[in-house]
């Protein structure tokens, strides 16, 4: 008995999927400031891509951004209990203005990637 093939259906464009699996590319003197490992950029890279490049919702977008600030070290265990509250109480997750601000500005200073602009526009 043969198994049928499995076939998702992406909501994105090919470039993108490539653009995706890439990652997105952190010029390299940004990458000396951080004494993080090999597997810690590439995986920030793969997050900054995804959310840059994937048709996501606001949700998945804040989580990814969450995922990038715990990865920085940006958010305390008092604002991560802030924010599982906030899912607790109102059932999504979701992320401050000034919480998304503080990534973005993170991100803008510390790696000079701006998630607001689209590299190849």
């Amino acid at each position: 008995m043969t198994q049928q093939p499995h076939i998702v259906h992406l909501d994105i464009l090919d470039t993108d999927y490539a653009k995706i699996a890439a990652g997105e590319r952190i010029p390299a003197e940004r990458r000396q400031l951080l004494a993080w490992g090999e597997a810690t950029w590439h995986r920030l890279s793969k997050q900054l891509a995804r959310y840059r490049y994937d048709n996501l919702d606001q949700q998945g977008r804040d989580d990814l951004l969450c995922n990038i600030a715990n990865t920085a070290g940006l958010f305390t265990a008092a604002d991560m209990e802030d924010i599982n509250d906030r899912l607790r109480r109102t059932g999504c997750f979701y992320l401050t203005p000034g919480e998304r601000q503080q990534i973005f500005n993170w991100l803008q200073d510390e790696l000079a990637v701006d998630l607001a602009v689209d590299p190849d526009s």
